[in-house]
């Protein structure tokens, strides 16, 4: 029998901040701009509309939420520099109160007083190292964790858009090709339903759920809101009567 060949666990903590752009911006296309596309289809079975509908819902998105991410990365990022800076106020003035904090540390780990004044003695003669030492145990942070507020920005605008476009795509061929309404609807629904499991199942390389699990967890979100909207749309068609010089 052979012997089974273990290989030593990957982890993708540094990406996290990257990834999550990723997946909040596709989502926010396929679920949030899919579900105007097809309220608005619930609402008129006229494909021009949908389409304008759409690509207004993903540039006015894409700002949004690129402006969006931008910021609150970035105020994330000025109120941990503000804290690292009190740290070091506190190390340059107070030493040997960050070094009592220290020896609390690794206490609170397991060590005895006797080690854990030693290790903490050791680390008192290096500031940055005490500097990193209290940005982890007190502040919980570690500086490779943090991304440019502008990539993130970025990336949360390009798979905004990128999610936005593909349930428009049947619309936009039916201003092209002639194409039963419900053909395209069925189509766009198919689309966003496909890609958000497909997305739903490459996520679990970070999630660490099956692949099955992250596929269905996105497809019944996604149905849902789709669902929803639709029904939305033919509500308000019941209740909404477009005036004929405000037609389309």
């Amino acid at each position: 029998m052979e012997k089974e060949i273990k290989e030593p666990v990957k982890h993708y903590t540094n990406e996290a901040d990257t990834f999550r752009t990723k997946v909040f911006g596709i989502q926010d296309g396929l679920i949030g701009i899919g579900s105007i596309a097809i309220g608005a289809a619930g609402f008129s079975q006229e494909p021009l509309l949908v389409v304008i509908t759409g690509l207004i819902a993903t540039i006015g998105q894409a700002f949004s939420m690129g402006i969006g991410e931008y910021i609150s990365t970035r105020v994330r990022m000025q109120v941990i520099q503000n804290e690292i800076k009190k740290e070091k106020y506190e190390i340059d003035n107070f030493p040997e109160k960050e070094r009592d904090e220290l020896i609390g540390f690794y206490i609170k780990k397991g060590l005895s007083r006797e080690e854990s004044e030693k290790i903490a003695d050791i680390f008192m003669k290096n500031k940055e190292t005490v500097l990193r030492e209290m940005m982890l145990n007190e502040l919980k942070i570690t500086p490779e964790e943090f991304e440019n507020p502008v990539k993130l920005g970025f990336l949360m605008s390009l798979y905004l858009i990128i999610g936005g476009l593909l349930p428009l795509i049947p619309f936009i061929i039916s201003l092209f090709i002639r194409i039963p309404f419900y053909t395209s609807l069925l189509s766009s629904m198919a689309i966003m339903l496909a890609s958000l499991g497909i997305f739903g199942s490459m996520a679990t390389k970070y999630t660490g759920l099956s692949k099955l699990r992250g596929a269905i967890e996105q497809i019944g979100t996604g149905l849902i809101a789709l669902i929803g909207s639709y029904v939305a749309g033919l509500l308000l068609a019941h209740f909404i009567t477009i005036p004929p010089g405000l037609g389309y």
